[in-house]
């Protein structure tokens, strides 16, 4: 009977210790077709004190079959190749941060990058010849790289020396990508910068916080603005404009589905959402809730 208890008691213990963390989640984004998102998740306490990388979760969501499947473990900001027969995304090696491509199809994965910098927030281009990513130079500073999918032809594209460049996407025509900056001072701003000139300009230019853009389409873009506010902006001038009901860190929008993909911190799930029309004349369907807790929670 002592022995039964002490079982009990620990079992309770687990559980209660387990219903105290939270679920985050710290990337997201969209397959061409718009029928799967690939995001990372994590279970840690409120304060963050039983943090460790080697907990992030990589997972692929099928919209359409609701089905989740876990592509690997102490791994995050993953993408897809453009026929979305692999993904490319960043795995914590014990060593350090490297790029790694999972084939979907035989579950086979290769290292692609090998350094002692941490490279992460792979991004595709289109016609899947090249692969963009940060990588850290040092501490306080990080620059946007591209390579071949193979890993090699590694070159830096923003010859920052300063600052902390982060979260680069490529435009669908995939002549451009967007980042932001973070330069220390809460006022981080956005880019834009040509890939084979490597021009970059700021698109925002004001003093909010701006971070996480994604592209809407090939002349507006998605980004979050101070505290969790999803807005959208054309290249080309024109006003920041918020996305009426959307409050998200991290938003991606798929074009083939008019989709909108978000994170909601208030009730940690992810979301979907219809999102036709341009800037200022947007019209929006309701939400679906399609990542919950409970659908994390254990796995």
């Amino acid at each position: 009977m002592r022995t039964l208890n002490l079982t009990l008691a620990f079992l309770l213990l687990g559980a209660m210790a387990l219903a105290q963390n939270r679920v985050n989640y710290g990337s997201l984004s969209w397959s061409k077709d718009g029928r799967q998102i690939l995001f990372s998740s994590i279970e840690v306490l409120p304060d963050w004190s039983n943090y460790s990388p080697f907990n992030w979760r990589l997972y692929l969501y099928d919209l359409k079959q609701d089905k989740l499947e876990l592509i690997d473990r102490s791994a995050m900001f993953g993408a897809f190749s453009p026929d979305g027969s692999q993904v490319v995304y960043s795995k914590n090696t014990g060593a350090s941060w490297d790029l790694f491509i999972k084939n979907l199809d035989t579950g086979k994965k290769t290292k692609v990058t090998d350094t002692p910098q941490r490279e992460s927030a792979p991004d595709w281009s289109p016609d899947g010849r090249m692969i963009v990513f940060t990588k850290d130079l040092k501490k306080g500073v990080s620059a946007i790289y591209s390579m071949d999918p193979s890993g090699r032809n590694v070159r830096n594209l923003s010859q920052n020396g300063q600052f902390e460049c982060h979260n680069p996407e490529f435009s669908p025509d995939g002549d451009r990508i967007i980042y932001y900056m973070d330069r220390g001072d809460k006022k981080d701003q956005v880019y834009v910068m040509e890939i084979w000139s490597g021009f970059s300009r700021n698109v925002t230019q004001d003093r909010n916080h701006n971070f996480h853009p994604a592209w809407f389409d090939n002349q507006a873009l998605l980004f979050t603005r101070g505290n969790d506010q999803l807005c959208i902006k054309e290249l080309d001038g024109g006003p920041t404009i918020p996305v009426e009901g959307i409050q998200s860190f991290f938003a991606r929008y798929n074009a083939r589905s008019k989709q909108a993909a978000y994170i909601s911190k208030e009730d940690q799930s992810i979301y979907v959402q219809k999102m036709k029309g341009k800037p200022g004349r947007l019209k929006l369907g309701n939400a679906a809730r399609i990542i919950t807790p409970e659908l994390i929670r254990g796995r």
